[in-house]
């Protein structure tokens, strides 16, 4: 991202990114809003309830949430969220029917930027939505020195978390599939010889070989 606004990024009027609660972190859109915002270039979002999945969350979460706005939708903090961000300057928000059409209305119709508890409360529920993660991969690298193929391990395991967490709620996955399209066929999950090595030295003790052909087999 960082090259292509280097190149084009004066020509640039807006940038679209998928951008919510959870990739805040998950995906770096904290990174990615404060990049943009160093070109002056204003946001544009997608994906704000993560295709449905932040339309609904744990009993546990929602009454962490709820202590906070009573009168407040879970939906509806996700773009409270993103209204508390000045870079955003257009949510795109998909729905499927006419409720959901008047409950976006309904949020709209004023802005309510989260407060400082409230930001926290929110991000401590995005802290357990990100632990769902299958592989705790702290992204060390100490596997990649010992990998003979060469693989970027902490990247294609980042991906198969997404991919993981995405699928999981029910919902297509497209990111892996499209990150990995863009790696060339000697980098990828199925490169994996399963030799051993990046095992012996991952201070997580991740048996990444059998991620790597899990990841094989959920990409299909």
């Amino acid at each position: 991202m960082k090259k292509f606004l280097e190149a084009y990024g004066d020509e640039m009027e807006f940038c679209q990114l998928q951008l919510n609660y959870l990739d805040w972190e998950f995906q770096h859109g904290k990174e990615k809003v404060e990049l943009l915002a160093e070109y002056g270039i204003p946001v544009w979002v997608m994906e704000p309830l993560r295709g449905g999945k932040l339309a609904k969350l744990s009993e546990t979460q929602e009454q962490k949430l709820k202590a906070l706005r009573p009168d407040e939708d879970i939906p509806a903090w996700a773009f409270r969220f993103l209204q508390s961000l000045p870079e955003v300057v257009v949510i795109l928000s998909g729905m499927s029917d006419e409720a959901q059409l008047h409950a976006n209305v309904a949020t709209f119709e004023e802005e309510l930027p989260l407060q400082k508890e409230e930001m926290e409360a929110l991000m401590e529920v995005t802290g357990q939505l990100a632990d769902e993660r299958s592989v705790p991969c702290t992204a060390c690298h100490y596997c990649t020195d010992h990998c003979p193929q060469g693989l970027d391990i902490p990247r294609l395991i980042e991906l198969y978390n997404e991919h993981l967490l995405t699928t999981k709620a029910g919902l297509l996955g497209f990111i892996a599939p499209m990150a990995m399209a863009a790696i060339p066929e000697d980098k990828r999950p199925s490169a994996c010889i399963d030799c051993g090595a990046c095992e012996q030295v991952c201070p997580q003790q991740i048996e990444i070989s059998d991620v790597m052909e899990d990841f094989v087999k959920v990409l299909g």
